[in-house]
């Protein structure tokens, strides 16, 4: 989820929104915006909304630029 709300925050820099901005487009405020940003409380009609307000496709924001490997995943369901 980290990643994808580095995807959005990446495209609304690059399309030159500001965090309120894009919030207010999409209806949401500011605070809620950051939580997503943070890979918190996205829902898949957010994801929607976003894409569109930024003129992207959507599976652009689940694109992962790093890769995860097994050992990871092992780290991750051992904490």
């Amino acid at each position: 989820m980290q990643q994808i709300g580095d995807n959005i925050r990446k495209e609304r820099i690059k399309k030159g929104y500001t965090l309120a901005g894009l919030g207010e487009d999409i209806g949401l405020d500011k605070s809620n915006m950051h939580k997503i940003e943070q890979g918190k409380n996205i829902t898949l009609i957010t994801l929607l909304k976003i894409a569109a307000f930024l003129e992207i496709h959507p599976t652009k924001l689940f694109s992962q630029t790093s890769e995860v490997t097994i050992q990871d995943v092992e780290n991750y369901n051992s904490q």
